[in-house]
C-alpha cells in the first residue's frame, strides 16, 4: 500500500487580540506539503433540521419442508440470502479505490503535537486529540490533491460530547487557509463549511440532524465527499445526507482533518483509513 509522506509546515495565524507564530520549514518534497493550522474560533452558528430518514430492508428467509421415508418426520432448512448491496453508496458504485491510507505502524510524518492539539499515529489508526482551548480549530493537509472525486475517511468518535467535533477538510488552498470540511459532532450532527481567510468559517449547510450518526454515535462512521466542479454531495455510512454548490474553490486542493472541541478538554478521534476513488 502507497504511503504519502508530507513536509510539515506550521502556520499560527493571529485573530484580533490572540497570537502566537512558530514555523517549521525544511526540504520540500516534489508532491506533497503538510500543514498543520491552529486558531481560535469563537462564533458557532448552529441550525437545526429536520433528520433525513432511513429505509431498512430486512432480511428475507426461504423454509422449505423435505419429505423422508418416514411420514411423521420433516426438516425445515432456513436460508438467509445476502443483503442487497446498496448501489448508491459511492464505494460500491465506484469499486476499487484509486488510493488508500490506513495509518498503519506506530509512527509517521502525520504526527505533529503543540498546546493545542495533537496528530500522531499508533495503533493502526491516526489519532487526532483537541486540548486547552475550546473551540480552537486545528487542522493538518497532505496529499492527495484533488479537484473532482469521491473523498471518504473511516471515523470513529469517543470520550465527548455536546457540539465537539471533527472534520474531514478537501481542496485545500496552497496557503492552508481556505478549504471546505464536512463536519461531524458527537451529538449526532453533520454540517458542511467553507473556511476563508483569518478563520472565517462559512457554513454552506449549517449542522442539522443525521440519523446515522444518532443511531451509535460511538461507533465507526464512514465521511463522504463526492466533489464535481462546483457541485458537492455529502454521506455519512454511504448514505447521501445532503448537497451543496459553492464555486469559491474550484481548484485542486490538499486533503487533510480538523478537530476542535466544545465540552470535553482531550477529546479524540481515530481515523483508521483515508481513500479516494476518481469520478467516472
Amino acid at each position: 500500500m502507497r504511503k504519502q509522506i508530507p513536509m510539515l509546515i506550521i502556520f499560527c495565524l493571529a485573530l484580533f487580540l490572540a497570537s502566537c507564530t512558530s514555523q517549521s520549514d525544511g526540504e520540500p518534497t516534489a508532491d506533497i506539503v503538510a500543514t498543520q493550522v491552529a486558531q481560535i474560533f469563537t462564533q458557532s452558528a448552529l441550525e437545526t433540521a429536520q433528520a433525513p430518514t432511513e429505509t431498512l430492508i430486512p432480511s428475507p428467509t426461504e423454509t422449505q419442508e423435505l419429505a423422508t421415508n418416514t411420514p411423521t418426520a420433516t426438516m425445515t432448512v432456513t436460508q438467509t440470502s445476502t443483503p442487497t448491496q446498496d448501489l448508491s453508496d459511492p464505494a460500491i458504485q465506484l469499486g476499487s479505490p484509486a488510493w488508500t491510507q490506513d495509518f498503519s505502524g506506530n509512527s509517521s510524518s502525520w504526527d505533529y503535537e503543540s498546546e493545542q492539539a495533537s496528530f500522531s499515529t499508533s495503533g493502526g489508526y491516526l489519532n487526532l486529540t483537541a486540548r486547552n482551548n475550546p473551540n480552537w480549530y486545528s487542522w493538518y493537509f497532505s496529499s492527495p490533491r484533488l479537484k473532482d472525486a469521491y473523498v471518504e475517511a473511516l471515523i470513529t468518535l469517543s470520550n465527548c460530547s455536546g457540539k465537539d467535533r471533527v472534520g474531514l477538510a478537501v481542496r485545500g488552498s496552497s496557503d492552508f487557509q481556505q478549504f471546505y470540511f464536512l463536519s461531524i459532532t458527537c451529538d449526532g450532527q453533520w454540517g458542511f463549511f467553507r473556511m476563508a481567510p483569518d478563520v472565517e468559517i462559512i457554513a454552506l449547510q449549517g449542522y442539522q440532524d443525521a440519523e446515522p450518526l444518532n443511531e451509535e454515535a460511538a461507533r465507526p462512521h464512514r465521511l463522504g465527499i463526492w466533489m464535481d466542479g462546483s457541485d458537492f454531495l455529502i454521506y455519512l455510512d454511504g448514505q447521501e445526507v445532503g448537497s451543496v454548490s459553492d464555486a469559491t474553490l474550484n481548484n485542486e486542493g490538499y486533503t487533510g482533518f480538523l478537530i476542535a472541541f466544545a465540552n470535553t478538554s482531550g477529546f479524540t478521534v481515530k481515523v483508521d483509513q483515508l481513500q479516494y476513488w476518481t469520478l467516472p
